[in-house]
């Protein structure tokens, strides 16, 4: 009996360190196999781009320029290389010690961010950049050998719309409201609070899901479109029409009735959520590294300043406030001082 139960103990004990040799083993494995992983195999492997749409709204498929050698492979992606879209860049090594110290396009240098599987950054193709072609720089290292690398990139002219029928702003066209000073203080009030928004720096907070702005998808004003505006006088309580004023249009607007969705383009951090004078209600998102979106008009703010956001997450309703002549959103992207075509964020296959 006794040497019955000392084998039954032998065999429990020799179990019991064979499992725990096993499940070592699988660990020591899993972290050998992970190291194994080039980090090509992992950029393979990264998360797919997710997209919040509505009916009907289909990004169109980036344009895709790829840059290599045998030390590592540049992806550049756009929704067109054309004036007014956003860039984005994907460096990847075909060597696990690949060490990179700048990316820059047409000699402006791109805010990289260091993920799993490689660098990543955004760029700007300002929509006044001559057609024709630009540089793509990388400098890089391998076991601390300086090495560099260029491209050209293609960029295309783009024919931008031109409205020639004066828009009507309401009281915003009567110089004499404008001018107002009870206005005055609110005006400057407002413009610092927009300068500082756009003032803020934090690090790269895009991930792999992006979302239309709305719940429908109707352009009413396209991006970059000249735009003249009426101005008048008051005399004898009647309008008497002055030389007015153009300007470009920096945004997208997309119709929607009073009270409908507004949604956040991306992750970030809103660092105005604030009634102005001219934008009506507004939100200004930083997503990191200079990359901004901004909406306005809206007839209500549902965040607060200093609050995250995730893309498609609710942060305002339609609305017609400020310079609106109807209920509608203005979106716009706003890159390191550069304008752009908010839709054309959508179409990037972007990861982290």
């Amino acid at each position: 009996m006794i040497k019955l139960f000392q084998r039954t103990c032998f065999f429990v004990i020799f179990l019991i360190f064979s499992l725990c040799c096993s499940q070592s083993q699988l660990k020591s494995d899993e972290l050998k196999s992970k190291e194994e992983i080039s980090p090509y195999r992992l950029y393979e492997q990264r998360a797919k781009t997710i997209i919040k749409k509505p009916e009907g709204f289909v990004p169109k498929a980036p344009e895709t320029l790829t840059l290599s050698n045998s030390d590592v492979v540049v992806n550049i992606y756009a929704r067109d290389f054309a004036q007014g879209n956003i860039g984005y860049i994907e460096i990847v090594g075909l060597k696990s010690n690949l060490s990179v110290d700048s990316a820059a396009f047409n000699e402006s240098l791109i805010p990289l961010s260091k993920i799993e599987w490689g660098y990543r950054g955004f760029f700007a193709i300002s929509p006044d950049l001559k057609p024709g072609l630009y540089k793509m720089k990388l400098s890089y290292s391998i076991e601390n050998i300086q090495k560099s690398m260029e491209g050209e990139v293609k960029i295309r002219e783009v024919k931008f719309p031109v409205s020639t029928v004066p828009l009507d702003l309401g009281k915003f066209s009567d110089k004499e409201y404008t001018q107002r000073q009870e206005f005055q203080q609110y005006i400057e009030d407002c413009a610092k609070r927009r300068t500082e928004a756009f003032r803020s720096m934090s690090e790269d907070s895009i991930t792999n899901s992006l979302s239309h702005p709305r719940d429908i998808h109707k352009i009413t004003s396209e991006f970059w479109k000249k735009r003249v505006y009426m101005t008048y006088k008051r005399k004898a309580k009647k309008k008497v029409a002055v030389p007015g004023h153009s300007s470009i249009h920096r945004g997208l607007d997309l119709r929607g009735d009073t009270g409908s969705p507004v949604f956040a383009m991306a992750s970030g951090k809103a660092v105005l959520a604030y009634k102005m004078f001219y934008e009506g209600n507004m939100v200004i998102i930083d997503h990191g590294n200079g990359v901004f979106t901004y909406y306005m008009h809206m007839d209500s703010i549902e965040i607060s300043e200093g609050q995250h956001v995730a893309a498609g997450d609710l942060i305002g309703r339609v609305g017609s406030t400020g310079t609106s002549t109807a209920p509608h959103l203005h979106v716009a992207l706003y890159v390191r001082g550069i304008h752009l075509d908010p839709l054309s964020l959508l179409s990037l296959p972007v990861s982290r």
